[in-house]
């Protein structure tokens, strides 16, 4: 009798012991695995030079967005993204500032590494997109 105790208790702990490795697991697969609807944006990001008045297009499981790289000053350059010819945000953001938007519930940033404006020509803005 004594010995079916021990064999019945060794059996539940684990079975318990099982049960509660297999709920961490799951809950690291759901903390791993990507949102529904998402950029295309690799892990490490987005570099770009990007010219006055272009755009850059990302695209996403749920359509694509729009950076618009506006006017570009010594200090400052105008930003838009669109989703869908909807303006999703606008700004304008200085030199080593950043600006984020929204994609289907995820945040994500654009920063502005460097601005180049030459006396004669189109001004140049190196920008960063990653998820924040």
């Amino acid at each position: 009798m004594k010995k079916t105790r021990s064999i019945l208790l060794i059996c539940i702990t684990f079975l318990f012991l099982a049960a509660c490795g297999n709920e961490n697991k799951s809950g690291e697969a759901q903390k791993n695995s990507r949102p529904k609807h998402h950029l295309n944006i690799p892990a490490s990001g987005i570099e770009s030079l990007v010219e006055a008045n272009t755009q850059k297009i990302i695209e996403g499981t749920d359509g694509s967005i729009v950076i618009t790289v506006g006017e570009i000053t010594r200090k400052k350059v105008s930003i838009s993204v669109r989703k869908d010819d909807e303006i999703v945000d606008e700004q304008i953001v200085a030199e080593k500032e950043s600006m984020a938007f929204d994609y289907e519930g995820i945040t994500y940033e654009i920063e502005v590494k460097n601005l180049k404006k030459p006396l004669i020509g189109a001004g140049k803005a190196e920008i960063s997109i990653h998820q924040k």
